[in-house]
């Protein structure tokens, strides 16, 4: 098997996946090795961290998740290891008593919406590094680094139907990291407010995303563009990590 088609898997991190590999427009996919996502990194074993940094020469972790709640689950393991760090906090998906499923399709809208949301500083951030191993994660790996996965996808060129079907892996995913969560307060608090849908995969939420996009901005290229991120940077994102069939 080729190398770079090779499974790659984190005891310490149940949520984890390279990106490469996803078709992106007939004639391209996604670069492998290069752009990975995850749930928190706070319980990666030595040999995860190994893998990280000896083979996939990972360069940069972005944490979406919120400052305090960077501060007190911490980094873990790879807080000491020469991989540089940015924490690019995006909000929480808050307690509401909408559905469910309008409830985390309407958070990820709001963050193509607020002007105080990191989402476009991320986008920047990928497109400067691009071609070289970069990894986002939250705590579960569902919404903060979905929403933040689904608009790099699109502005790669990459069909809804598998956008779609990244964001559906993580349903799968989603028991063992409730589990670990109800050991660890923080999380454990907040499971315990919410229903119990939230911590669910839904594709309706994706899909609605999706759509909201496309109404409300025009596309994932429109949005970058009305967020000052200029044609040159989406270029550079696109030539970094993409490669031809």
């Amino acid at each position: 098997m080729d190398e770079h088609l090779r499974p790659l898997a984190l005891a310490g991190a149940f949520n984890f996946r390279d990106l490469g590999g996803l078709p992106a427009g007939p004639d391209h996919v996604v670069r492998p090795r290069v752009l990975f996502r995850s749930d928190t990194l706070q319980a990666l074993t030595a040999d995860d961290v190994r893998l990280l940094v000896d083979e996939l020469h990972l360069e940069l972790i972005v944490d979406l998740r919120n400052g305090a709640e960077a501060v007190s689950e911490g980094r873990g393991p790879m807080a000491e290891v020469p991989v540089s760090y940015l924490n690019a906090p995006l909000q929480d998906l808050p307690v509401s008593e909408l559905p469910p499923r309008e409830q985390s399709r309407l958070f990820y809208l709001e963050h193509l919406a607020s002007a105080s949301s990191p989402l476009a500083t991320v986008v920047r951030v990928v497109s400067a590094l691009a071609g070289r191993p970069v990894l986002l994660h939250c705590a579960a790996g569902k919404d903060r680094t979905g929403l933040v996965t689904a608009v790099l996808l699109r502005l790669l060129g990459v069909d809804d139907d598998t956008i779609v079907a990244d964001y559906l892996r993580t349903g799968e995913n989603m028991p063992r990291i409730v589990q670990r969560f109800l050991g660890w307060p923080r999380y454990r608090d907040h499971i315990a407010a919410v229903p119990a849908e939230v911590y669910q995969a839904e594709e309706y939420t994706v899909r609605g995303f999706l759509r909201g996009l496309d109404e409300r901005y025009g596309g994932a290229a429109a949005w970058a563009a009305a967020r000052g991120i200029g044609g040159d940077e989406l270029a550079r994102l696109r030539r970094g990590l993409l490669v031809p069939r």
